[in-house]
């Protein structure tokens, strides 16, 4: 609710996915979503950008703080429990990514006049490990999920919190756990408020199915890749359905 010029003291530069505007925008012509972010690096430490931290409101630097790192503790946790249903080691995931890249982004949806004619974030599915996010106290249903070939809302229960699974685990697991393909829808009325986390591997990890969970019956269906390179391509291209998984699924030409 700051005024705008406060705001665009931590505008969002062209390229890059940290500040306040929006993400993603490749064209003019470019039908952009109905929604404001503000994003920002949280870990490791160098990811940050201490210019893009606002002043104001006066508490919002170490709530961010305080929040992120409870959040950081939950994704470690789910990912030890996740390694478990699948038959590994608890630690696996935390000793493969290494220093854990964090990331936070605030979602606002203002009330929309034709929300039947836009989206207030495109379909996509996140390039992370895992997602967490949190939908604002009495928001109307804004997120849906791709499920069956239909979109199904995912109504904001208090005090929860939505966990997605991201591109990484869907890669490192071989498919056995899938990426979930997303969207966010406006509102005619009602204004929409999401925070939303992204916990990934270090930049510098080299990521592919884990051979534990390739066999003959289960062949490998993705190569491996930097993930330094795979973030990169996904934030310079406009998100599309899950189409920056392409990027490391096998071709069936090469999967000899």
């Amino acid at each position: 609710m700051l005024p705008v010029e406060e705001k665009q003291r931590y505008a969002m530069a062209p390229g890059t996915v940290q500040g306040y505007g929006q993400a993603f925008v490749f064209s003019e012509d470019q039908k952009l979503d109905w929604c404001n972010m503000f994003a920002l690096g949280l870990e490791p430490r160098y990811i940050r950008n201490p210019k893009l931290w606002p002043r104001r409101p006066a508490h919002f630097s170490e709530t961010v703080e305080t929040y992120s790192t409870e959040i950081r503790k939950l994704c470690a946790n789910l990912l030890k429990y996740i390694a478990m249903s699948l038959g590994l080691k608890g630690n696996v995931f935390q000793e493969m990514f290494g220093s854990a890249v964090q990331a936070v982004r605030m979602n606002y949806y203002p009330p929309c006049p034709r929300p039947d004619l836009v989206l207030g974030l495109s379909p996509h599915s996140d390039g992370s490990a895992i997602t967490v996010l949190q939908q604002g106290k009495g928001n109307s249903v804004g997120l849906q999920i791709f499920k069956d070939d239909k979109w199904v809302p995912v109504l904001p229960l208090p005090n929860a919190l939505v966990i997605n699974i991201g591109d990484t685990l869907e890669v490192l697991t071989n498919g056995k756990y899938k990426s979930v393909e997303h969207r966010a829808v406006t509102h005619e009325d009602k204004d929409r408020l999401s925070i939303v986390t992204f916990y990934a591997p270090s930049y510098e990890v080299e990521l592919g199915p884990m051979a534990e969970l390739v066999d003959e019956n289960n062949p490998c269906k993705y190569k491996r890749y930097n993930h330094g390179e795979y973030n990169k391509h996904y934030i310079t291209n406009k998100l599309e359905g899950k189409k920056t998984l392409e990027f490391a699924k096998i071709r069936p030409e090469n999967s000899n």
